[in-house]
C-alpha cells in the first residue's frame, strides 16, 4: 500500500502491549486525540483485548490486529471473517501461499487490510536450516514476498534489513 494512502496522522501506531484491557484503555484515554491508531497483539488480544477492537473502530480510532494467523485454508478463513467484522484497518498473517490466500479471499467486502509476516525477524539461516528450510532468510523472503503480492495481500511486515530489496522485487505498491 504507497504511504499516500494513508493519512500522515495515521502514520503513527500505538502497540498496545499491555497485559489487560483496563491498562490499554487507560492508555488510549490518555494519549486522547493525539493518536489514531493502535496495535493489538497477543499479549492484550489473549486478554480480553479483542473486544477493545470493536470499541476503537466505533470511535474512529484504527486498528491493527497483530496475530500472524497460520492454520490450514478453512481456519485462517473463518477466523479473517470474524475479525474482519470487529472494525479493524490491519491484520497479520503469515507468509504461507495457503493462509495468505484464505485471509484474502475471506476479507472480501470489508475494509480489512492483510499484511503477511515473510519470515519472522528473529530467525535466522540456522533456524530456517534447523526447521528443515531448504531456503535462507533472504531467498525465502524475496519467495514469499512474490506469492504474497500475486494473490493480493495488501502489504508485507519484514525486518529492515530486507525492505530495500523487497521494494525492488514488489516495486511501489
Amino acid at each position: 500500500m504507497p504511504s499516500s494512502d494513508i493519512a500522515p496522522r495515521d502514520r503513527l501506531i500505538v502497540a498496545l502491549d499491555l497485559p489487560g484491557v483496563e491498562a490499554a484503555e487507560a492508555m488510549v484515554a490518555r494519549l486522547a486525540d493525539s493518536v489514531t491508531f493502535y496495535k493489538i497483539g497477543y499479549q492484550l488480544a489473549f486478554a480480553g483485548g479483542l473486544r477493545l477492537v470493536e470499541t476503537l473502530a466505533a470511535s474512529g480510532k484504527k486498528v491493527f490486529i497483530d496475530l500472524k494467523l497460520h492454520d490450514i485454508g478453512n481456519t485462517v478463513a473463518r477466523g479473517v471473517e470474524s475479525l474482519a467484522r470487529l472494525g479493524a484497518t490491519f491484520l497479520t498473517v503469515h507468509a504461507y501461499p495457503q493462509t495468505m490466500e484464505a485471509a484474502v479471499d475471506a476479507r472480501k467486502g470489508a475494509n480489512l487490510k492483510i499484511l503477511a509476516v515473510t519470515v519472522l525477524t528473529s530467525y535466522d539461516d540456522d533456524d530456517l536450516n534447523e526447521a528443515g528450510y531448504r531456503l535462507g532468510v533472504i531467498d525465502l523472503v524475496e519467495a514469499r514476498a512474490r506469492q504474497a503480492q500475486a494473490l493480493g495481500v495488501d502489504g508485507l511486515v519484514c525486518s529492515p534489513e530486507e525492505a530495500a530489496n523487497l521494494r525492488k522485487i514488489i516495486g511501489g505498491r
